[in-house]
């Protein structure tokens, strides 16, 4: 796209309200005007149409500034966001902007820019008993005993792939915390008997 110049611009809107509204006839004007040959380019209908529509909003061809306005990251909704997210931090980010009447998007990028809280996954470990204690410590002597005296042991018994359901299954994938600092929060579940 050619990046045409104030005087440019001006002189096709000039051209189009002049003669009558029409493309064809600015863009033979701005040709002879400028001394544009033939086969090279002159501002599109599509450029002549949106040169003249922001004229007769501004005053100027050239374009709009600013952009849009907020509309829905407000500190109003702002400020609702951040106790309905403290209040229940647990609670679904897809379903959270639907009663707070927001989209998705905006309540993710309030969360993000306005509020700057990250999503934290939950941690799954063992709840542990006083004598469980205990027993990990003897465990862990044992196996160390047995591995000083056989080193291959470790070879045998370890690999790198493990699931452990324990009493039920949560899926940590899909469940996260809202917050602006990590709330190191545990899910204990007790071994099945």
């Amino acid at each position: 796209m050619e990046p045409w110049t104030g005087a440019q611009r001006a002189f096709a809107v000039r051209a189009f309200c002049k003669i009558g509204d029409s493309f064809v006839v600015a863009q033979r004007e701005f040709r002879r005007k400028f001394g544009i040959r033939r086969n090279r380019t002159v501002p599109s209908a599509h450029a002549i149409k949106t040169w003249v529509r922001n004229f007769e909003a501004t005053g100027s061809a050239l374009k709009k500034k600013g952009g849009s306005v907020k509309t829905v990251r407000t500190p109003e909704n702002i400020a609702l966001e951040r106790v309905a997210v403290e209040r229940n931090p647990h609670r679904s980010a897809r379903r959270r902007p639907v009663s707070l009447g927001l989209s998705e998007a905006s309540f993710r990028r309030i969360l993000h820019e306005d509020l700057h809280f990250c999503p934290y996954k939950i941690q799954v470990n063992h709840a542990l008993h006083e004598r469980e204690y205990v027993n990990r410590v003897n465990f862990c002597q044992t196996f160390l005993q047995l591995i000083n005296q056989n080193q291959e042991l470790v070879n045998n018994l370890m690999s790198d792939e493990a699931h452990f359901h324990l009493s039920g299954f949560v899926n940590k994938q899909n469940f996260r915390y809202w917050s602006a600092t990590n709330p190191i929060e545990f899910h204990e579940r007790p071994l099945p008997k």
